[in-house]
């Protein structure tokens, strides 16, 4: 439902200062540990389906980080899972005769059939059955799983819509650096390279109904993380969009809302968000279910990037109550909301 986004978005910013507070002042300043890569070739490294085009000396949040390296000519050289401890270096040597990786896979992988047991496709076999799609590769974290999320909408992070405020939290407490557990929803800040991005998880009658992914800018100053104002998070919000697309289609509706002279062509973007004159939302329904899905890029305290998972029955329900929770009134407009506030 259109209805959610924007008090979703506000409210996951505001947890997300409190939550790097708690992470920056823990223990007087933000753990992290050093990836250092070293190879004779030029390289593009990625760590966490992030870019990092200066990989020398990269520093994480402590646990395990996938990191891949692709050399000049496009090549995959390099695809680990490595452990970063806090206040150690890891060092990764890429060596050139490692551009051969054998898959790390076996058996079936994503509905594949193995490699010994592969239809022979030859032009004389009318009985050939044809190479099932992989998914779409995965640029950003929204709560896939193996690439995939599910065809229904019916939940991200192995979530699903109705389960428990306890099973919520044995799946997303190990998965984060810090949560916070509140009355009617709980928040976890997810480690994300060197930064963190937040999953606030909504209940009603205490069970899931809404499930929020929200990125925005920040910066590390003197080891801790701090929020920027002033960057839009444009490269999230285009890879939210670019890997929705790829597993549900186009969406069903887009929205670029511009007010009081702004456009989406004059350069003024930021300015435009900041003064709640400006608005981009892409919506996705499962007719089937009613479940929603909405993918934006608003600003609240700071421009974010929201991807916004909600059960259609559900939601129908919490609007029916008129149910208010984290300061949200679901029986209001969308655009009331957003722009009232």
């Amino acid at each position: 439902m259109k209805t959610n986004i924007q008090h979703g978005m506000r409210h996951v910013v505001l947890s997300f200062i409190l939550i790097l507070l708690a992470l920056n002042t823990a223990s007087g300043q933000s753990s992290s540990g050093l990836l250092k890569i070293f190879s004779d070739n030029p390289l593009v490294v990625y760590v966490d389906d992030v870019h990092y085009p200066q990989y020398g000396e990269i520093k994480l949040v402590p646990g395990t980080h996938y990191v891949k390296a692709i050399n000049s000519e496009g090549v995959r050289v390099y695809s680990e899972i490595v452990s970063v401890k806090d206040g150690e270096v890891t060092a990764v040597l890429v060596e050139a005769q490692e551009a051969a990786l054998p898959s790390t896979h076996t058996g079936v992988t994503y509905g594949q059939t193995s490699e010994t047991s592969r239809t022979d496709l030859s032009a004389g076999n009318s009985d050939a059955v044809p190479e099932p799609t992989l998914p779409p590769a995965q640029t950003i974290d929204i709560g896939q799983i193996g690439g995939k999320l599910p065809r229904d909408m019916s939940g991200a992070f192995g979530l699903g819509f109705g389960m428990s405020v306890r099973d919520v939290d044995q799946i997303m407490s190990p998965k984060a650096a810090q949560a916070q557990r509140n009355t009617g929803y709980y928040v976890y800040a997810i480690p994300n390279g060197s930064s963190v991005y937040m999953v606030e998880c909504r209940f009603m009658d205490q069970k899931l109904f809404q499930i929020i992914v929200g990125y925005v800018s920040t910066s590390n100053n003197n080891s801790k993380l701090k929020l920027d104002k002033k960057e839009v998070p444009f490269p999230e919000y285009n890879r939210m969009l670019n890997d929705l697309t790829a597993i549900y289609g186009e969406p069903d509706s887009t929205e670029k809302i511009f007010l009081s002279g702004y456009s989406e062509e004059d350069g003024r973007i930021l300015e435009a968000l900041k003064r709640k004159k400006a608005l981009i939302i892409h919506n996705w329904t499962d007719e089937e279910t009613g479940n929603n899905i909405i993918m934006g890029l608003g600003y609240t305290t700071a421009p974010l990037a929201a991807t916004i998972y909600t059960s259609g029955p559900m939601s129908a329900e919490a609007a029916a109550r008129k149910l208010r929770l984290h300061s949200y009134d679901y029986n209001k407009s969308f655009k009331d909301n957003y722009f009232s506030n």
